[in-house]
């Protein structure tokens, strides 16, 4: 710990004020910094689940996994009501386990990987999403049968002996980053729909680059405004497809006059998780915020280019081009808090060093 930080560690008494300190050094990505806050905040009393979980974030940022999954173990130990934890640390040799997904579709596809190593272990392995994941988890190898919210097969007592989260699939591996990926191209389009896919997409000259500029409302700062991504659109030689959801992605009809920007409705977020993963399938980049096409691309080993605000979410670590997630990923990170502009400069770079690599195959 550097001397500075002893002297102001000294001059906090209170452990409200140490808390906040830490949780400040966290947000501004001083992550070793953040984590000795925590263990002094805890020493003086601040809430011990509170601290583990702000050291769990550091160390996952940082890339220690084993640091992040031992605050996971002290937090269970403690025993405090948690609507998110589901898997108390159960054995799941020979047992019927059901995987339950209930956070976000992105984090579905991420951990889904995992599901083969558990059925290795259980004896039958239960898959329970959301209903517009049905159709492509049905195709991930591991679990014996998948179904929707609401089954009454799974609410049935005994019908099950463990359950978890998707997103505890690491924790309960003890999964390093050195394990990852762990699994490359483990989402399978059946062939009706890739086929169906290539046939909107006609002979539409290569490269095919795929865009999605805003992610979910509940962190508007994942999202970049269209307005902002147009630079790129004048690599006129490229062809962007729309793959944005929602009721946003009708701004790219203000881009219209544009003869190189193409729209699919039929195959765009809306139209459900498979036809967009069948789409992404076809594409040969998606340029994306951190949002579900950026798992979609990475887990179909497609080439995607993921725009990341400043303080990006754990999975993306810092400090970082590449993700050990998904190797086909590339991250451009907004070197401080709102500046996309930088983040757009490197992708067009990047996009003329594609064009390059195009016209000499092309030659």
């Amino acid at each position: 710990m550097r001397s500075t930080q002893r002297i102001r560690l000294a001059a906090m008494t209170d452990q409200g004020l140490l808390l906040s300190a830490a949780e400040r050094s966290l947000d501004r990505r001083r992550l070793e910094e953040s984590v000795d806050l925590f263990f002094e905040a805890e020493k003086m009393g601040a809430d011990a689940d509170r601290c583990a979980a702000g050291r769990w974030m550091a160390w996952m940022l940082l890339g220690r996994f084993s640091n992040a999954w031992e605050e996971s173990d002290a937090i269970r130990r403690r025993g405090a009501p948690d609507p998110h934890r589901f898997w108390n640390g159960q054995e799941v040799g020979g047992k019927v386990v059901i995987v339950r997904s209930l956070h976000g579709l992105g984090d579905a596809i991420q951990n889904l990987r995992f599901l083969p190593l558990l059925r290795q272990r259980a004896s039958r392995v239960l898959l329970e999403v959301p209903p517009s994941l049905v159709e492509i988890a049905r195709g991930i190898p591991g679990p014996d049968e998948v179904v929707s919210w609401g089954n009454s097969f799974t609410q049935r007592e005994g019908a099950w002996d463990v359950q978890m989260e998707v997103t505890e699939l690491p924790y309960w591996m003890r999964c390093q980053v050195e394990d990852l990926p762990l699994a490359t191209q483990y989402l399978r389009i059946p062939d009706v729909h890739a086929r169906c896919a290539s046939r909107w997409l006609g002979g539409a000259p290569h490269p095919r680059i795929g865009i999605a500029w805003a992610a979910g409302e509940w962190n508007p700062a994942r999202s970049i405004s269209l307005s902002e991504m147009t630079p790129l659109f004048d690599e006129s030689d490229l062809t962007f497809w729309n793959i944005q959801g929602g009721s946003i992605r009708a701004e790219w009809e203000g881009l219209a006059c544009r003869k190189n920007l193409k729209d699919v409705p039929e195959l765009c977020a809306d139209a459900g998780v498979l036809p967009l993963a069948a789409f992404i399938s076809q594409l040969d980049v998606v340029i994306t915020v951190d949002t579900l096409a950026a798992h979609l691309g990475g887990a179909l080993g497609v080439r995607t280019w993921v725009m990341l605000q400043h303080k990006a979410d754990w999975r993306w670590m810092t400090d970082r081009e590449d993700s050990p997630w998904y190797p086909s990923v590339r991250l451009f990170r907004q070197p401080e808090d709102g500046d996309w502009k930088t983040g757009i400069h490197r992708v067009s770079d990047a996009l003329a060093g594609l064009r390059s690599l195009n016209s000499k195959r092309a030659a």
